[in-house]
């Protein structure tokens, strides 16, 4: 099979915003597939694998937890019943995938056209399917694992999906204009972020008016000692936790409105929210 086609983007929507000037957005090189270029500074990205890299050859900072996340042990088996869909896994967040994935698609209110973000996709284990429920849209899956984006390509030609972008990127810092999707999903990786509160900026600048933000992440209750074992784990590890009523005000203050958790047992929190403002 051929190598997954990079879509075309949409210079006047703007769908990839160059990080080097951020005034321009990325188009296909008409001479080839191998790079995408700036229309307005003309800095040039590679793309390979059917990843476009917007941090060729940068080596950034990164926790215990992002870095097993590159590790080619963990990446093979993400998906698979080893660890995500395992019933072991299930017992500890309280949830099996099949279920949480249910919650996750109910809660995004898909039409079958829309534009979306798979935000830290991962090897794809959301944004594969969100491409085969929106035929008639289009998904960007982001991450700032490449051996993780390398995976998710491999099985998106394997799956003959054509309407999946997936982006080499941080999320602190999205390469898209405002108001370019309609959902944004982050599930397992909020709690791996260095700086939630700027990640949960961008997801509100990058949706559109009334566009849904969904999530899943570690979970943690209320009270001093919970908030002190989640804190020596983040300085340790790098992986934090939540609680319903902490990341609801989270996402309040971030401007997303409308927040509905629709699981908090055991380790597992899964919620939703609305761009109200």
């Amino acid at each position: 099979m051929s190598e997954l086609r990079v879509p075309a983007v949409d210079v006047t929507g703007g769908e990839v915003r160059c990080p080097q000037c951020e005034r321009g957005f990325l188009a296909a090189n008409p001479a080839g597939g191998r790079e995408m270029r700036c229309d307005t500074c003309s800095s040039s990205y590679p793309v390979s694998d059917g990843i476009v890299d917007l941090l060729p050859g940068t080596s950034m900072r990164r926790s215990l937890a992002q870095m097993s996340m590159e590790a080619e042990p963990i990446v093979r088996i993400y998906e698979s019943r080893l660890w995500r869909r395992g019933p072991h896994v299930a017992f500890v967040l309280g949830i099996s995938f099949q279920h949480e994935q249910e919650l996750i698609v109910r809660a995004a209110e898909l039409k079958g056209a829309e534009t979306i973000l798979d935000l830290a996709c991962g090897p794809g284990i959301y944004a594969r399917p969100f491409a085969r429920e929106v035929r008639a849209g289009h998904v960007v899956g982001l991450d700032l694992s490449l051996p993780m984006l390398r995976y998710a390509s491999r099985r998106a030609r394997e799956e003959g999906l054509r309407n999946l972008l997936l982006v080499h990127a941080t999320a602190l810092s999205l390469p898209f204009a405002p108001e370019h999707f309609d959902l944004v999903n982050c599930c397992g990786a909020l709690h791996l972020f260095p700086d939630v509160p700027r990640a949960l900026s961008e997801v509100h600048r990058v949706l559109k008016p009334g566009g849904r933000f969904t999530l899943a992440a570690f979970r943690r209750s209320d009270g001093r000692v919970a908030t002190l074992r989640a804190s020596v784990r983040r300085r340790l590890y790098g992986i934090d936790a939540f609680s319903p009523r902490e990341l609801e005000s989270r996402l309040r203050a971030a401007g997303l409105g409308e927040v509905q958790c629709h699981h908090a047992r055991a380790a597992w929190l899964i919620m939703s929210a609305r761009k109200v403002s």
